[in-house]
């Protein structure tokens, strides 16, 4: 069983940031399987590069998307990407130090981060678009 099984709240109604939700999600549920199975030490520097790579990508599209259309709440939002991005390069710090509860500290970490921002900041977003739109 996944540690985080997508659910229909955690749609905002974009389907290209919907997709890559579910991609981010995929990935911490990979960390999650290998912390399991004891595995997570060998492979959490490549999981997290992996994030880190994605992340990226992922905060790019979303932050283009609402430079274009001039959403009121970017600077906000750009601050909560920045901050994950801050804290994924501790976590690769740690890991680097062999850290054997980074592990854990960062599947939880991750998953509550990645949760709330979607139902919080990236849920208004979506409204902000879908009202914007019309739809």
């Amino acid at each position: 069983m996944p540690y985080i099984t997508w659910k229909e709240p955690y749609n905002i109604g974009i389907q290209l940031i919907d997709d890559q939700h579910k991609k981010l999600v995929n990935i911490i549920n990979e960390l999650y399987e290998a912390q399991k199975i004891g595995t997570s030490q060998t492979i959490i520097n490549d999981v997290i590069k992996q994030l880190e790579n994605y992340t990226k990508y992922h905060f790019d599209s979303e932050e283009e998307i609402q430079t274009a259309n001039k959403y009121p709440q970017f600077d906000n939002h750009k601050t909560e990407h920045e901050e994950f991005i801050t804290k994924l390069i501790e976590f690769k710090k740690d890991a680097k130090k062999n850290n054997l509860l980074l592990s854990l500290k960062t599947i939880d970490y991750l998953k509550d981060w990645t949760i709330n921002h979607i139902l919080g900041s990236d849920k208004n977003f979506g409204e902000y678009l879908r009202n914007l739109e019309g739809i």
